[in-house]
């Protein structure tokens, strides 16, 4: 498919969910920023001026996590003393139209020999103001066991256990031909991502990239190896072929291709 032709598609996959049935959760919504709760940490954002009860239960799900970081850190310095930290990132690599995707990065550090690094992520529905369920957007050789797992503030996540998702993040680990700079050595990395013990997939934490134009893919690893968990997004074209729902892909589609 050449170049014009692409690009074509992808107006044409924002007009058709722009201006489509469903309304306001067809739209690129605007996220604002908070007030850190402390220095290096960050508040969990806020759709600016929400336009339905979706958004709004969205906004207030958003709240509940700041809670639960402001109780971890307090108990973080607790046991860490005046050395302890707690630094907290956030993004929202998709903010419609359909999916709000937000990404949290903390790295914390209560005591003993290292600081502990982790990674949550959620992607909300926004016709309804719930997480998506997995299992209605990917196939379920994508998303294998579907599972709760719990980040380092004690909130509970989705995390997808399948073979075939982490093939298709091995294969786009790291590529040999790559010249970006990294922390860890590529081929011990490679190694540490490829082993799955007792033969049982990784639990990843999935969500949507708009900017990448993909559902991105992550999980932890021991400590030892911390350096080596690279998110890798696996193209929406990909997802197609995989058998991934039309909703989905086409609001990555139209994600991507907004200005």
């Amino acid at each position: 498919m050449n170049r014009s032709l692409r690009l074509t598609l992808s107006a044409g996959a924002l007009l058709a969910l722009l201006t489509g049935p469903t309304g306001a959760a067809d739209r690129l919504v605007t996220v604002a920023a908070q007030p850190e709760l402390k220095p290096g940490l960050a508040a969990m954002p806020q759709i600016a001026a929400p336009a339905d009860d979706a958004e709004r239960r969205i906004n207030t799900a958003l709240r509940r996590f700041d809670g639960n970081v402001r109780k971890a850190a307090r108990s973080c310095q607790a046991d860490g003393g005046a050395h302890s930290s707690w630094t907290r990132t956030i993004r929202t690599p998709m903010h419609g139209p359909r999916f709000l995707s937000v990404e949290i990065a903390d790295d914390m550090f209560c005591g003993g020999a290292h600081p502990s690094t982790g990674l949550m992520a959620i992607v909300y529905d926004l016709t309804t103001g719930a997480p998506v369920d997995w299992a209605t957007l990917l196939p379920p050789t994508l998303t294998g066991k579907v599972a709760l797992v719990e980040g380092l503030d004690g909130t509970k996540m989705v995390t997808l256990a399948s073979k075939r998702l982490h093939a298709l993040y091995l294969d786009r680990y790291r590529p040999k031909d790559s010249k970006a700079k990294r922390d860890g050595d590529d081929n011990d990395c490679r190694a540490v991502v490829q082993e799955t013990p007792l033969g049982d997939p990784p639990a990843m934490m999935a969500w949507l990239d708009a900017k990448a134009g993909g559902l991105a893919v992550q999980f932890d690893l021991p400590h030892y190896a911390q350096a080596c968990a690279d998110t890798v997004v696996i193209p929406n074209a990909v997802l197609r072929r995989e058998g991934a729902q039309p909703v989905l892909t086409d609001a990555i589609d139209a994600a991507h291709a907004a200005p």
